[in-house]
């Protein structure tokens, strides 16, 4: 009877450890994914946040282009003016370099206001970007938890 008992206690024991070690695989598998997942949605994150970056330097350069080029036009009227061989000629081109100051100023506000709008858009993609990736990382912590709680639950009903 004593080896009976001590056979059914020893395949008992067996069957604990068992189902004790099956538990961590598991959750060290849910936990694995999880990781897995989270690096995923970070580098999401990351390559759209380069990308909107990308997008406000664009849009900076091509103010700066702008505003170069208005300035020049400026600059040209201006130089008509010292050209000039009669008062009306100066006359005439100082109203023209005004003029054209004037334009190439609107221009510049122009094109920085809209680089300035560019960048604020990217700014805000690049924050979407990380809260999404921030949101998708604690599902799959929350997703990795619950398995390796539904895991050790297992286990106990095991033994």
């Amino acid at each position: 009877m004593k080896k009976i008992v001590a056979a059914l206690a020893s395949v008992l024991l067996a069957t604990t450890a068992l189902a004790q070690t099956a538990a961590p695989s598991d959750a060290t598998k849910a936990q694995m994914k999880a990781n897995s997942e989270k690096s995923e949605a970070q580098a999401t994150a990351n390559k759209k946040k380069a990308e909107a970056q990308s997008d406000a330097d664009k849009a900076q350069a091509s103010a700066n282009e702008d505003k170069a080029s208005a300035q020049a036009n400026a600059d040209k009227k201006a130089a008509k003016m010292e050209k000039a061989t009669t008062p009306k000629e100066a006359s005439d081109a100082r109203g023209d370099a005004m003029k054209a100051q004037a334009r190439a100023d609107k221009k510049k506000h122009d094109a920085q206001v809209k680089a300035d709008k560019k960048k604020h858009e990217a700014a805000q993609d690049a924050n979407v970007a990380q809260a999404k990736a921030d949101k998708e990382k604690v599902e799959a912590q929350n997703d990795a938890n619950k398995k390796s709680a539904d895991a050790k639950v297992d286990a106990t009903k095991k033994q």
